[in-house]
């Protein structure tokens, strides 16, 4: 290489160094974004994080503000359907063909503790919820995306990757069972009234819900 293309990358290379120097990143505030949270926000935070920062301010505030009695969902669908229900009272992906999410809460007596695999649940009895089998997840292992799904301001954009926006459900749903089991034991629970806030997913060619829940009382 001459003298004058070693000149020209020197100089190249100084100029590449300026550039960059004169920029900043400026973190997004949630605060000056439209809506709760602005869909970039996180996106380079992790869980954590996250659940440190809305569980308090966002989160916890939706789910008091949008849940609904089981019952009362169960009568609506009864009358309507899932789709008119879900449209009233529910949440849902873009994804073409993914079903409806609803929080909901009511009182129930459990009538059954079903440890058989891991993703253990309780059959929970309900007032006014006669067509379907209602199941409360308690794990210890517990699956699914409900809780996570049924949140309006929650965006896959939020986060870094695919792995990210996984473990903030897997989080969201450790999160009430942990709760709960610090003050009773989630398997001894049989004929005890219970009261429960939690996601499911409309069942889809089923009569059984599966319920993940947020908080979990024994009265």
């Amino acid at each position: 290489m001459n003298v004058f293309g070693r000149f020209f990358i020197a100089i190249t290379a100084i100029l590449m160094i300026l550039i960059m120097s004169a920029c900043t990143i400026v973190p997004i505030d949630p605060d000056e974004q439209p809506g709760a949270v602005g869909s970039a926000v996180l996106r380079a935070r992790n869980v954590d994080e996250y659940l440190e920062d809305y569980w308090d301010t966002y989160i916890v505030p939706e789910i008091q503000d949008r849940k609904v009695t089981l019952g009362s969902l169960i009568a609506s669908v009864n009358s309507v359907g899932w789709d008119q229900t879900g449209q009233a009272y529910g949440e849902i992906r873009g994804d073409i063909g993914a079903s409806y999410t609803f929080i909901v809460y009511d009182n129930a007596v459990v009538i059954e503790t079903n440890t058989e695999s891991r993703n253990g649940f309780v059959i929970v009895e309900i007032d006014g919820v006669y067509d379907y089998e209602v199941r409360v997840s308690i794990g210890p292992a517990l699956s699914g995306t409900a809780i996570r799904d049924s949140l309006r301001f929650v965006d896959f954009n939020q986060f870094v990757n695919q792995v990210d926006f996984a473990r903030l459900a897997t989080e969201l749903n450790n999160r009430g069972n942990e709760r709960a089991a610090q003050n009773f034991d989630l398997f001894e629970l049989d004929g005890e009234t219970i009261d429960f806030t939690g996601a499911f997913v409309a069942p889809s060619g089923s009569n059984v819900i599966t319920i993940m829940p947020i908080f979990l009382e024994v009265k």
